[in-house]
């Protein structure tokens, strides 16, 4: 890499922070956009993402960092240029100096004295005095408040620690993608051959997929278009015939009562289980959303009870960790319901959770996570 393609390379991971920021667009759409734009090489394709996705995932620590040494909030342009220098002093293996130089001659010549006054700072301080873990890990107050109340201190500190380190790429026996966590979740769900069973939630068809070898039939039930056909580009690929697709609404299913072996719920939640997948989701769901999601989950779970035939199993699965959207829900679905029949689950890989379990990204490397059953 040569001294200009450094300061190219960070001219336009500058340009991927600034518009991630000023669109509030999703950094999994821009930087591929952005990059694909360019002419850069592999090796420089690779260091913008590494730099404009560790940005905007560690964006709050960085401000607090370089916040310190500026009289007033920077305008976008600067913020951006900091937070790339930033976070390549304090994340990336690359030589202080290197980061400076690169940094500053990619940034605006408005610019550039700040830049290069509050890097050359930062890179002289021999640490750094955080004011909490919610700002060294970079996450919204919210969100450390909540796993501290259900985790307690070492296991939400862990578990955000690990969420900001880049994740696993698991690939299943068939050659799809998939976390292993939610391989054990299709594991967990015991499909035998003769099961008809329904994905209430199916998109984008991880599990759908898995579970059709296990299976007789499988519908496969979302109610977006879009991401419908995304189950079919996997259905097609993979050559799985037995799997219908039903654009429908969870809520409102249009499917003939007791008419499936199994129903699998895997309901839309907070995500706080996959936040190491898009660094800027921390920074999209709220506080208000995960009792708003748990209400969902609940609708979902009932419209769901109807469809299990008598003696067939109710599985709910999620890929979050709050007690909100996990163990309440399931107890609220007892409450309701107390003519399901809670299944208690074991699996060593696997915590014990009220009646289900729950795996934590810490655990394995893999995405954090609740499953619970219930026989009809």
């Amino acid at each position: 890499m040569t001294e200009d393609s450094g300061a190219e390379a960070r001219k336009i991971a500058i340009k991927c922070v600034l518009r991630i920021e000023e669109s509030d667009s999703y950094a999994n759409i821009v930087v591929p956009k952005i990059i694909g734009e360019t002419s850069l090489g592999t090796l420089d394709r690779n260091l913008v993402t590494e730099i404009a996705y560790g940005s905007t995932r560690m964006k709050k620590a960085l401000d607090w960092v370089f916040d310190r040494y500026l009289p007033e909030p920077p305008p976008p342009a600067l913020r951006a240029s900091l937070r790339v220098g930033v976070y390549q002093i304090l994340f990336m293996r690359i030589p202080d100096h290197a980061a400076v130089n690169a940094t500053v001659s990619a940034s605006s010549k408005r610019n550039k004295g700040v830049v290069n006054a509050v890097l050359r700072k930062i890179v002289k301080e021999s640490s750094i005095d955080w004011p909490d873990s919610a700002t060294r890990l970079s996450y919204p107050n919210w969100i450390m408040d909540q796993l501290l109340n259900d985790l307690g201190a070492e296991q939400s500190v862990s578990m955000l620690e690990q969420m900001n380190q880049s994740p696993e790429v698991s690939v299943r026996e068939d050659g799809y993608r998939q976390d292993r966590a939610s391989q054990w979740v299709v594991d967990l769900i015991g499909a035998q051959m003769e099961d008809r069973i329904l994905d209430l939630c199916a998109a984008p068809g991880g599990k759908t997929t898995a579970l059709a070898p296990m299976s007789s039939y499988v519908v496969a039930a979302d109610v977006n278009p879009s991401r419908q056909k995304l189950i079919s580009e996997n259905l097609v690929t993979m050559g799985l015939r037995n799997v219908a697709q039903v654009i429908a609404n969870g809520k409102l299913p249009p499917f003939a009562p007791r008419s499936f072996d199994k129903v699998l719920v895997d309901a839309p939640c907070s995500g706080l289980g996959v936040l190491h997948r898009r660094p800027d989701a921390r920074w999209r769901i709220l506080e208000s959303d995960v009792q708003n999601l748990a209400g969902i989950q609940t609708e979902l779970l009932s419209s769901a009870i109807r469809l299990v035939k008598t003696g067939g199993e109710l599985i709910y699965s999620v890929c979050t960790v709050t007690n909100t959207e996990t163990v309440d829900v399931a107890l609220e679905l007892d409450r309701l319901h107390p003519e399901l029949k809670p299944i208690k689950l074991q699996d060593s890989r696997w915590r014990p959770h009220g009646n289900g379990l729950q795996i934590l990204p810490q655990d394995a490397g893999t995405d954090g996570m609740a499953i619970f059953k219930w026989k009809v």
